[in-house]
């Protein structure tokens, strides 16, 4: 079994499933506890389920 080290506290994660990017907190019993970035009220979701956050769209340069 090839298990993926924990991210760092603090670390910015995307959700894909409830489509939300948050604030690595804590792993407890498997299960990522992710924090709104603007705080609020954590929540949880599997490993499998969380990736880099997505690059802000390119902003084009005023000319």
């Amino acid at each position: 079994m090839n298990r993926i080290p924990a991210p760092a506290p603090g670390a910015l994660l995307h959700d894909r499933r409830t489509h939300r990017t948050g604030v690595y907190m804590d792993t407890i019993a498997g299960r990522l506890y992710l924090r709104p970035v603007g705080g609020g009220i954590e929540w949880t979701t599997r490993p499998e389920d969380v990736t880099a956050p997505p690059s802000p769209p390119a902003r084009r340069a005023a000319p």
